[in-house]
């Protein structure tokens, strides 16, 4: 605790000469407030900013969250790789001129007991004129990865 205040007291005795310099450069009246108020300052001014704090130690939850996709690409294909639970679920894929949309139904039961299902879609941007999409190839690696095989064009 010693080596805190003593570090306060150096930069407060470092940001008073700065300011005492600076003060003498220009022709102004600037009042020299110790370093302790200006942190007690900013600590309130924090606390009142957060009506509700929300606890910043919680681990993020994987159904919360977007899922990763990589893009990889080589000669021959292109590969779309994404973070996702596909075993026992319908996954589709859906070819647009801009890329191509992954699709997957999530389904829930609400308060009444009555299953409802909806599609979470996700839209990976490609340069499909180039791509094969007819002919790509779908899989779930270990229920924990889908990967999108797409060949690309000969040209």
């Amino acid at each position: 605790m010693n080596d805190f205040e003593e570090a306060l007291r150096n930069i407060d005795v470092f940001c008073r000469i700065l300011v005492e310099k600076l003060a003498d450069n220009e022709d102004s009246n600037i009042v020299v407030e110790p370093i302790e108020r200006l942190l007690y300052r900013k600590n309130i001014i924090d606390t009142q900013a957060e009506p509700n704090p929300s606890p910043k130690h919680l681990i993020p939850l994987p159904q919360a969250e977007e899922p990763l996709i990589d893009v990889i690409e080589d000669n021959d294909h292109v590969k779309v790789l994404m973070e996702c639970r596909c075993k026992d679920r319908e996954v589709t894929v859906h070819p647009k001129e801009d890329g191509i949309e992954i699709c997957k139904k999530e389904c829930h039961t609400d308060e009444e007991g009555v299953e409802v299902c909806n599609d979470k879609c996700h839209k990976v941007d490609l340069a499909t004129r180039k791509l094969l999409v007819d002919n790509m190839i779908l899989k779930c690696n270990n229920n924990t990865v889908y990967e999108i095989d797409i060949p690309k064009t000969k040209s």
